[in-house]
């Protein structure tokens, strides 16, 4: 009787337990290589949404600062100086200080005006904005900055061996003569593969490389008011480039952005034909503290 039942009872055959072991190995391996695959996709739409996401957030900073950049005026000596003037074409009465205006009593407090700048060149930029607010009312420093955008060479945070073109802001919280020196500086973007600024101005078509504002539009303007010229409109060009495992060898990849960002109240005078600044530069003015 028990060998009748073992005699009945099927078992696998080699071939059998050969393709069935076969058939899960061919599906381990393709269910391995659909995980690495998926993983290196994610990991390569982190990358990119990262460096997007970062290229952005730059930007936003840089249109933020250039849009409510800072031409300070001293409109209490404007209108002082304006009402100081003789006016040669008054009939003035005999006794009345030889036609002058009654003299302007002056200022109890003696007070220094801040020296607000705007240098630009094709690659760096130097400003004063109101891009900033104090923490505390007890900060010394006032509600405008200097701002600085330059770029240089770096330590890449993603690959420390090897080193990367960063953007750099440098901020300085009290503003002194040099506008190009002076404050903290951070690097806000890695990877740029290119920085480009071009500037414009009012009654001007063409739009010039480099921008270096002082004293005023002439030097009878620059010796009465001390205005400074900013431009009315920069163009900014952002871009960046990495390096990728596309499977098949490394590959470059850039993204970039550009935007003409107006300034919101760039406080020039009224500029006339054969007053314009050459190239961004005023030829008339006196040349700049550190230019």
């Amino acid at each position: 009787m028990i060998s009748k039942k073992l005699k009945s009872k099927k078992a696998f055959t080699l071939i059998e337990v050969v393709l069935a072991v076969a058939i899960l190995a061919s599906l381990s391996i393709t269910i391995a290589s659909s995980i690495s695959q998926a993983l290196k996709a994610k990991k390569k739409i982190q990358a990119e949404v990262s460096d997007v996401s970062g290229l952005r957030d730059t930007m936003k900073v840089l249109r933020a600062d250039i849009h409510q950049a800072y031409n300070h005026v001293d409109f209490e000596k404007e209108i002082t100086d304006l009402v100081s003037k003789p006016n040669p074409q008054q009939n003035v009465a005999a006794g009345q200080n030889n036609g002058q205006q009654p003299p302007v009593k002056p200022r109890e407090n003696k007070r220094e005006d801040p020296r607000t700048d705007f240098w630009g060149t094709e690659n760096k930029l130097n400003f004063v904005t109101m891009n900033n607010g104090r923490i505390t009312a007890s900060d010394l420093q006032a509600d405008f900055v200097e701002v600085g955008y330059e770029l240089k060479s770096c330590r890449n945070l993603s690959k420390p061996e090897q080193n990367s073109q960063c953007l750099y802001r440098r901020i300085q919280k009290i503003l002194d003569k040099d506008i190009e020196k002076g404050g903290l500086e951070t690097v806000i973007l890695e990877n740029v593969s290119e920085f480009s600024l071009r500037y414009l101005v009012e009654g001007k078509e063409d739009w010039v490389k480099e921008w270096k504002s002082s004293g005023g539009l002439t030097n009878a303007q620059s010796t009465s008011s001390g205005r400074s010229i900013f431009p009315d409109a920069v163009e900014v060009t952002l871009a960046i480039e990495r390096e990728f495992d596309s499977g098949t060898g490394l590959k470059k990849k850039k993204y970039s952005l550009q935007y003409v960002v107006p300034l919101h109240f760039p406080n020039n005078l009224k500029p006339t034909n054969n007053s314009l600044p050459q190239n961004g530069i005023n030829p008339t003015a006196p040349p700049p503290v550190g230019g």
